[in-house]
């Protein structure tokens, strides 16, 4: 049985959360010229690291207020660098791991005619040396003064330590749908951590826009360049040096016309296709790993289906196979995880159940992998993973699983000596500072349920998940939990 990671709930420090109850600092408003809000941290003290974090304890927990605009379904917490985030359909709001300065938010929209739809999950990637935000916002724009409406993408790359843009590329969906016509939801996303570039497939909004456009159609941009491209009928699967890997079909049943493509990310021009001969054939991944990752499915009759996934090289487009050991159920929405050094581990389902598989994500072939049925192991629900280490949670509680081989992994449960000292006051004389980290802008860790589960991002200096509200906390959407690493 997996091992549980070691934990103690503690409050040392403090991360900030723009827009949450109880915090005064006026640093939180963004300001009227559409930025973020930021301060600087020229001395700060170091945060506590370990690469990769085996231990975490509770640092803060925040209450996120309920909005016309945000839901359970829309708002994500993630980690770039030493940064906690809440990323929503409003904008996404970042603060330091130990609360070194104040929180910025960026919103996701500049003028109040532009509609946004909905929002990736935050990604973590690497500019010019600096840890870097990257996130995309499917709007409609509405139109200003004599300017048509029209649906559009947006994407913008932040610095992680204050929430200055890097860049913002916004990519019209005119030119590939038609007037007025646009996107509704994010289907996949994925990104290169080393060139900042995006890919997201994005869900065609009504039949005009699906029959120019496909059902599922990519749209990528790149930092550098400040350029994006849509790609008709693509649903996205990876992206790497400016190399796009995704997955074309009907998915339908009967159709067998599932395909694997890999197409020039500037101009959008296929380059190779692989046909899979499956019905079903979805992105798999999120980014981060040298491959790309999808999941296929056919019905193969008498009751049994035929479930594989496809590691895809970017670079060349070369397919390696990998045979699903479950057959008795459709389980083509596998999703997988980077631990952005060597391997990827996938699971059957959004959240776990049927089957769990390892990769080398240098040859794309399977190292281990079990299904429910085996005597001894459960699949756990696989929520990150990073350098090595697999993050999961079983119904007991959260467990670590070496993502190279499977095996569960021990830790040790923290000692005092082992917790993160306390925020000391900054140079730059922000409030956040006090002697007090734990009650500083407005961190409530009575919202904390005391039950830490398994984050669902991580940095070598920490990590950051959603928890419920409990009780009577009706004012609160969700509560945003940060997590220092002790081992």
């Amino acid at each position: 049985m997996q091992r549980p990671i070691a934990v103690v709930s503690v409050a040392t420090a403090v991360v900030l959360l723009a827009g949450c109850s109880g915090s005064d600092d006026k640093s939180n408003s963004t300001p009227e010229n559409g930025g973020s809000t930021t301060a600087a941290t020229p001395s700060a003290p170091a945060v506590a690291s370990f690469d990769p974090p085996k231990a975490f304890v509770a640092m803060s927990a925040f209450g996120v207020e309920r909005t016309a605009e945000d839901n359970e379904y829309t708002l994500q917490g993630s980690m770039v660098g030493q940064t906690s985030l809440i990323a929503g359909l409003t904008g996404v709001t970042g603060r330091n791991i130990a609360a070194h300065g104040r929180p910025w938010t960026v919103p996701s929209a500049a003028a109040s005619t532009t509609e946004t739809l909905d929002v990736t999950a935050p990604m973590g990637v690497q500019l010019d040396g600096k840890d870097v935000v990257a996130i995309a916002y499917v709007q409609n724009d509405e139109g200003n003064g004599t300017q048509k409406a029209k649906g559009q993408v947006v994407f913008q790359w932040l610095d992680a330590t204050d929430g200055k843009k890097v860049a913002e590329v916004t990519a019209d969906l005119t030119p590939a749908l038609g007037a007025g016509e646009g996107g509704d939801n994010v289907v996949s996303q994925a990104y290169d951590a080393a060139t900042g570039q995006i890919v997201v497939g994005v869900g065609a909004d009504g039949q005009a826009a699906a029959e120019k456009g496909g059902e599922v159609f990519t749209v990528y941009a790149d930092p550098k360049t400040q350029k994006s491209t849509v790609i008709p009928f693509v649903t996205p699967a990876g992206v790497l040096n400016g190399v796009v890997a995704g997955a074309k079909g009907s998915n339908q049943e009967g159709a067998a016309d599932g395909t694997i493509v890999i197409a020039e990310g500037a101009t959008g021009k296929i380059t190779k296709q692989t046909p899979t001969k499956q019905d079903y054939l979805n992105a798999a991944g999120s980014g981060g790993s040298k491959r790309a990752y999808l999941a296929s499915n056919s019905y193969a009759g008498n009751d049994k289906y035929d479930n594989a996934l496809y590691s895809v090289d970017i670079a060349s487009g070369a397919v390696v196979q990998t045979k699903s050991q479950v057959v008795d159920e459709r389980v083509s929405t596998f999703t997988c995880w980077s631990d952005q050094a060597k391997a990827v581990v996938c699971t059957s389902g959004e959240s776990g159940g049927k089957e769990i598989i390892g990769f080398d994500d240098t040859t794309g072939k399977k190292t281990w992998g079990y299904t429910d049925e085996s005597a001894s192991r459960v699949v756990p629900a696989v929520t990150a993973a990073f350098h090595g280490i697999v993050y999961a949670q079983t119904e007991a509680q959260p467990v670590l699983m070496d993502a190279a081989t499977g095996a569960d992994v021990p830790t040790s449960t923290p000692t005092a000596s082992s917790m993160p000292p306390a925020g000391a006051t900054s140079t730059d004389g922000a409030p956040s500072q006090g002697n007090d980290p734990g009650s500083a802008n407005g961190s409530d860790m009575s919202l904390y349920d005391g039950k830490l589960k398994s984050p669902t991002a991580v940095t070598r200096y920490g990590g950051a998940y959603l928890q419920a509200p409990g009780g009577s906390n009706y004012d609160f959407q969700s509560i945003l939990i940060a997590l220092a690493p002790t081992a």
